[in-house]
């Protein structure tokens, strides 16, 4: 069995790899397509509004990739309190993770249930009523998704200036 490679910062933690983030919308997408072939009458309506969440969701995880790559650019990590915290930068790219994941499972099954409804777009009355919502449902999972891309890259934080022995420039020896 093989290995995924996923790209490395440099202490060895993984970055989520976008290839698998796009396969798993593509699985889920095909899954919600094949349902909705068949149970589409038992699925709850695609409603513009339920989107709402993910759009939040987005806008957080784009502004907080913002600020987070800033600080770092910056040199703004540390301890002190005017400085980001290296916790909340680590918290920060799990926050990322999770929504690079959420983005690719909405988003894909929403893919699947955008080209269900366009597909029967003509015959069926239902399908018409939740293409806009389908359709933005999708658009909100893919901003999830690249927000939360950019999040987890946001929180990679540079090698900086360490000693040969390891710790950062004016660390102190415990």
């Amino acid at each position: 069995m093989g290995t995924v490679n996923a790209p490395k910062n440099d202490t060895g933690l993984a970055l989520t790899p976008v290839s698998v983030l796009l396969v798993t919308a593509a699985g889920a997408a095909l899954v919600v397509g094949v349902a909705a072939v068949s149970f589409y009458g038992d699925f709850p309506p695609a409603r513009v509004r339920n989107s709402l969440a993910l759009w939040i969701i987005a806008v957080v995880a784009a502004v907080a990739a913002v600020v987070v790559r800033r600080r770092i650019s910056a040199g703004e990590v540390g301890l002190d309190r005017t400085q980001l915290a290296p916790v909340f930068i680590a918290r920060a790219g799990v926050l990322g993770r999770a929504c690079s994941w959420l983005g690719a499972l909405v988003g894909g099954g929403y893919l699947g249930l955008t080209v269900y409804v366009l597909v029967e777009y003509e015959t069926l009355l239902a399908a018409q009523e939740d293409t806009p919502g389908a359709v933005t449902c999708l658009a909100s999972g893919v901003a999830v998704m690249v927000a939360g891309i950019a999040l987890e890259r946001a929180c990679l934080v540079p090698p900086g200036d360490a000693t040969p022995d390891g710790r950062r420039s004016g660390a102190q020896a415990m």
